[in-house]
Parts: C-alpha cells; sequence; structure tokens
C-alpha cells in the first residue's frame, strides 16, 4: 500500500524532471542590431532568427532586439566582445576599433563591383583579418557578408561633378578615419554627426551634404532636404553577422552547422534584395522630382584623389594586409 500511494509521487516527478530536462536543453542568443523593423535587414534578422528555432525544434532560440534597443552599434560591438550579447551585425568600418584593417574593404574606389568585391571578402586575402578578430577578441563570423550598398553623396544644392566642386563645402560623416580621410582627399570638410541627427543637420543646413547608399537616403527621406544626388558610388558598404566564439562553441555542432547555414541563406537573399532596391528606389527618387541626380560625376578624377589618402591610412591597416588584398584584386583582374 505504501508504495502505491508513492506511485502518483514519483510519476509526477519524473514529468517534472523530464520537463526541466528539456527546458534546460533549450539554447536562447541574443541578436541586437541597429535597424528598425520595415527595414529590410531587421525582417530578414527575424526570419533569421525564425528559421534557427523552427529548423531546431525549438532547441535554439534567437532574441531579436532591434532600433539600438540594447546600445549603439559601438557599443553592441562591445557587448558581443564581453559575451554580455551572442550575436550582433556591425557594418565592418564598424570593427576598426578591434581590428583596423576591417576599414579596408570600405575603401574608397577599391572596387570594380559587387561580384569582387564578395570574393576577397569572404577569401583567403581577408582571413588574416578574421583570425585576428577570433583570436583578440573573441568574435566570429556567421556571414561575412550582408550587401548593404554603394554610397553616393548628396548636397544641398551645388552640382558637384569633380572633387574640385567639393571646396570648402562641409560634409556629413560617420566617425571613422576612412570617412575623414576620403573627405579630406576630395577638399571637403568632413563633419562628424551621429547617424540619428543627419536629417535635422541637413535640413538646417549645419552641413552641405552627406553620403548613404541609395536605400539609406530613400528610407531615411534625404532626398527631401538635399537638392542634389551625385552617383558617384565611391564606396561599398558591406554588413556582418558576428557572434561571440564562446557562445558559438558551447553549441552542438549540429546547431552551429545550422546558425551558419542560416546566416547564409539570409545574407543571399538580402544580397538580391538590397541590389533591386538599389534601382527601384533610385527610380522613385528620380519620379519624385525633389533632387536634381548626376548620373555621371568623374569617378576616375575622385578615384586618382585616394592615391594619397591609401598612403596615409595603410599604415593603420597594416602593409601586409593591403598588400595581400591589392594582390588578389590585381590577380582576379588578369594580375600583371
Amino acid at each position: 500500500m505504501k508504495f502505491k500511494r508513492s506511485l502518483p509521487f514519483l510519476v509526477t516527478s519524473l514529468f517534472v524532471a523530464m520537463f526541466s530536462t528539456a527546458v534546460m536543453a533549450q539554447t536562447t542568443l541574443r541578436f541586437g542590431h541597429a535597424n528598425s523593423p520595415g527595414e529590410i535587414a531587421h525582417d530578414l534578422y527575424k526570419e533569421f532568427a525564425d528559421n534557427v528555432t523552427k529548423k531546431s525544434g525549438g532547441q535554439l532560440v534567437v532574441r531579436v532586439f532591434p532600433s539600438e534597443q540594447l546600445g549603439k552599434e559601438v557599443d553592441l560591438l562591445q557587448q558581443l566582445k564581453s559575451g554580455a550579447l551572442d550575436i550582433s551585425s556591425p557594418s565592418m568600418p564598424t570593427l576598426n576599433s578591434m581590428v583596423p584593417a576591417f576599414e579596408m574593404p570600405s575603401a574608397p574606389f577599391l572596387w570594380k563591383d559587387w561580384k569582387e568585391a564578395e570574393s576577397v571578402i569572404r577569401g583567403p586575402a581577408m582571413e588574416p583579418i578574421w583570425t585576428e578578430l577570433k583570436d583578440k577578441h573573441n568574435i566570429v563570423p556567421l556571414s561575412k557578408i550582408w550587401y548593404w550598398g554603394w554610397r553616393n553623396f548628396t548636397f544641398s544644392n551645388k552640382e558637384v561633378r569633380k572633387p574640385e566642386d567639393m571646396a570648402g563645402l562641409k560634409v556629413r560623416v560617420p566617425e571613422s578615419p576612412i570617412w575623414v580621410e576620403m573627405v579630406r582627399g576630395f577638399g571637403a570638410a568632413p563633419t562628424p554627426i551621429p547617424f540619428g541627427e543627419v536629417y535635422t543637420a541637413l535640413q538646417q543646413k549645419t552641413v552641405d551634404g552627406q553620403e548613404n547608399p541609395i536605400p539609406t537616403i530613400y528610407s531615411r527621406k534625404f532626398y527631401e532636404v538635399q537638392g542634389v544626388l551625385s552617383m558617384t558610388r565611391h564606396m561599398l558598404q558591406n554588413n556582418t553577422i558576428l557572434i561571440n566564439k564562446n557562445s558559438l562553441d558551447k553549441l552542438k555542432p549540429e546547431l552551429q552547422k545550422l546558425l551558419i547555414d542560416e546566416a547564409a541563406a539570409s545574407s543571399a537573399k538580402n544580397s538580391e534584395m538590397q541590389q533591386a532596391r538599389e534601382v527601384s528606389m533610385l527610380e522613385d527618387i528620380r519620379k519624385s522630382g525633389k533632387i536634381k541626380i548626376i548620373d555621371n560625376p568623374d569617378r576616375d578624377a575622385f578615384s586618382a584623389k585616394m592615391t594619397p589618402v591609401y598612403s596615409r591610412l595603410e599604415a593603420r591597416w597594416g602593409t601586409e594586409h593591403w598588400k595581400r588584398v591589392r594582390t588578389e584584386i590585381d590577380r582576379m583582374r588578369g594580375g600583371k
């Protein structure tokens, strides 16, 4: 009788133990980023998270925190390093605070096209830089590629077709050496302003211009407070999806592979969608009639101004890093 009375208790205890084990088996990763709901990046990050949870059978959950809820991009990067955050998606230049050579893929007029850039960024020429990020900062990539777009200049009213047209203009830049040196190289005055304040600065004419990819110029409505868009395509913006190495290592191999595979799928989808949006949004901007578009600025003249800029930045990036990337580009173009 004593055994019979204890049987329900044993069954209940076993169920609780099994349930507790199942709960403990679930791992949650926190993914913080700067993009807002409605933007392609956020929507794809959310889709990535949903796919990981679904395909892992609930073993792995990715919680997405958009719109700088957990901090600005540089803050998220530090959280990623410490392990306070598991996943984030910074732009490559943002990584310069840890490994300055990550600015190189954003070097003005470096690339012929996206195919060339993607191949080099994924390839052996960049691998020592990714290794340094892992060894010194405990961060590894889920995806080295997150296409953002070619950056172009807008100005209040100056028609800029060649570098000399920028002389003396105040141009908003991110707080990064590569942007500061580039704008200075064109003869303009680089003016760092936080991204969230750019529209107001343009509207109030605190600065004469700014530069960003077409989807950003469109979605942030910069074309409504600027008079000229110069299609310089001077710089490629590529973002990444990064994870804390310890956060990745603690997962079972099949869950590690799932994260990497889903990040790759999201990256490929993003490249296709973002490139299509560059075309469609430029057409919408053109149709708005709010801004004059200069389709054919003298890109060769702008590019020529970058030789001394490269020389100034090479020591910061590391001569061997810069030489290795340039050699790989030359090889892809047929070599010399």
